[in-house]
């Protein structure tokens, strides 16, 4: 099976430890920054942008917010279910006030509302952080194992 073969040869070994080292790192780092909006101690008040429901081929709902930080300006969209679309929506106008948590070291990161989860905090950096690249380079390292393996 290529798969077993790609990564227990030494092939696989030098392509994949220098990816779990750094792309770890990073997805360490990017987590280590966000940490502190978990703790609830950093928020300030925010301020409803848009709050909508819309049509595509399905339906989906926009909520997003304006805060500041030291001066600075920052924007973020709030989660909503799918099974409490109009109840948000409703619950959340335009121009209602609402309480932004966010994190000390990257300001960008926030949730309205309420403190984010540790999934929430940790579940798009190690996606976009570690997965991602993980997968990609993966997919051509192994192609050209695979190409070398065939000629022999």
């Amino acid at each position: 099976m290529i798969g077993e073969n790609y990564f227990n040869s030494a092939w696989g070994i030098i392509t994949n430890l220098p990816i779990l080292i750094v792309f770890g790192l990073i997805c360490y780092n990017t987590y280590a920054k966000r940490w502190s909006a978990k703790t609830g101690k950093y928020s300030t008040i925010g301020r409803i942008t848009w709050s909508e429901i819309y049509y595509t081929k399905n339906k989906h709902a926009l909520i997003s917010y304006t805060y500041s930080v030291d001066g600075k300006n920052y924007n973020g969209e709030m989660k909503v279910s799918p099974f409490k679309m109009e109840k948000t929506v409703k619950d959340n106008p335009k121009g209602k006030e609402v309480t932004v948590y966010y994190s000390k070291k990257d300001p960008g990161f926030s949730q309205a509302n309420k403190p984010p989860s540790h999934f929430q905090i940790i579940g798009k950096s190690f996606v976009y952080y570690f997965l991602l690249p993980f997968a990609l380079i993966n997919l051509f390292s192994a192609y050209f194992y695979w190409l070398i393996d065939v000629s022999k």
